[in-house]
């Protein structure tokens, strides 16, 4: 059975998980925790944020990619900006990129919070969200203006992938209880952002809204062109040709990706506030399917299992473990 932890427990996490961030102490008080109907996200997603994201003015044009936390974000994310640019990293506007998620205050000041800077932006706008569905702009969830790209990524590698993300070595080391306390934080649903089974149930109940393109992050691995030719279409409303979808796929790779990303640190004084979180942790991270295996025990594996077949039970499909 998975471990319930006391308030006082995850501000301890907390406060640790700020000092690997190399946020200082006098500052920490961002990476604080608060519950917002239900639901709990750090200082970084302010309830004033949150409320007003609710009745924020959407667009046409406007383009929501949304995950759960490192679900493959920032690779969809990298997908979308190369498709409207038809493959070629350098007519994109990396200037339109922020440093945080739409629902967050922007770094390094964490003052301004990011959907205001969205709401000046010129179209296209393209964003990134980890917002539950029930937090988007109403006008996106309703359809009338905006899509929503949603990517699913199996919940274990989720898992692996936020562990070492965000607590580095430690986060696979058994000594130092960080795999311990983000395995049963995952499975009882007391997450930033809440469970990711309600996070990724609700986005997939809408699936088959007009302006809602879901996919996931292994069919994207498996197959990219079966994924990228229909979402060009989505976003452009005509498929790209095949020389532009190929330009797309091999500037979207995990190696020409951190060599964008690389670009942005070098010719912007901010620009590691955009390839890593906090201007620390690295956003671009392995890229692969699986990396699961070299995090749980047998034991571990079949709690999550057991957890994991009872509450997809109601979606009417299985979450392939690869």
């Amino acid at each position: 059975m998975a471990i319930h932890y006391t308030q006082e427990q995850h501000d301890q996490k907390q406060r640790e998980l700020a000092k690997l961030f190399g946020i200082p102490e006098e500052a920490s008080a961002i990476a604080k925790r608060h519950d917002f109907e239900g639901v709990m996200f750090t200082n970084t997603s302010p309830p004033k944020s949150l409320l007003e994201i609710r009745d924020w003015e959407t667009k046409e044009d406007d383009v929501f990619v949304a995950t759960y936390p490192k679900s493959g974000t920032h690779w969809m994310w990298e997908i979308v900006l190369l498709t409207y640019a038809r493959g070629l990293p350098k007519d994109i506007d990396r200037s339109r990129m922020l440093g945080a998620a739409f629902e967050m205050l922007t770094p390094p000041d964490f003052k301004v919070p990011g959907h205001e800077v969205y709401a000046k932006m010129d179209s296209p706008r393209i964003t990134v969200t980890h917002l539950p569905w029930q937090f988007l702009p109403k006008q996106l969830t309703e359809g009338k203006k905006g899509k929503i790209i949603y990517v699913m990524r199996n919940p274990k590698d989720v898992l692996a992938s936020m562990s070492r993300f965000t607590f580095g070595s430690s986060g696979i080391d058994k000594e130092t209880k960080m795999w311990e306390y983000a395995l049963n934080t995952f499975l009882t649903g007391d997450m930033n952002y809440g469970s990711w089974f309600d996070h990724v149930g609700n986005y997939w109940k809408h699936r088959n809204l007009d302006n809602v393109f879901f996919t996931t992050y292994e069919e994207l691995k498996r197959d990219f062109q079966a994924v990228a030719k229909p979402l060009s279409k989505f976003l452009l409303g005509k498929e790209l040709d095949q020389e532009a979808l190929k330009a797309v796929e091999t500037n979207s790779s995990v190696k020409n990706m951190k060599k964008s990303y690389d670009e942005i640190e070098k010719s912007k004084p901010d620009g590691k506030l955009i390839t890593r979180a906090m201007g620390a942790n690295p956003f671009i991270q392995k890229g692969v399917t699986g990396t699961w295996k070299e995090f749980f025990t047998v034991a571990e594996n079949e709690l999550f299992d057991s957890v994991c077949k009872e509450k997809i039970a109601e979606w009417g499909f299985d979450v392939a473990y690869q």
